[in-house]
């Protein structure tokens, strides 16, 4: 198994984000506005989620994962999921490059024989 050729891989990243960004654009149609399993089951059965001992610390910052501003609830949902896209994209960039970095640094402290 060969490493993939470096020259190639922002290609790959963005042909990536982009049929993620299509598939966002495409399935967001079909989404159920219901609750989900999670908050059905909530609701029914314990109804904690009405508590008020239970609200939040923190507001979110899209609720309902929506995008505020944005008066179409349909194009809101569409921004906020683009975003999330985005938002975990970059998370797990900063993540392997943390990872990369740790690596370069380990490999180099065991080529010199000290330790790490």
């Amino acid at each position: 198994m060969s490493l993939p050729d470096i020259k190639k891989t922002p290609l790959f990243i963005a042909l990536g984000l982009s049929f993620i960004i299509g598939l966002v654009c495409i399935v967001l149609p079909f989404v159920s506005q219901k609750p989900d399993g999670l908050e059905k089951v909530t609701n029914e059965t314990i109804a904690f989620l009405k508590k008020d001992d239970f609200m939040p610390v923190v507001t979110a910052p899209m609720p309902k994962y929506t995008v505020p501003g944005v008066k179409s609830s349909f194009n809101a949902r569409r921004y906020a999921g683009i975003f999330g896209v985005f938002a975990v994209f970059t998370v797990m960039l900063v993540i392997g490059y943390a990872l990369k970095k740790r690596r370069k640094k380990s490999s180099a402290s065991s080529d010199t024989g000290q330790q790490p």
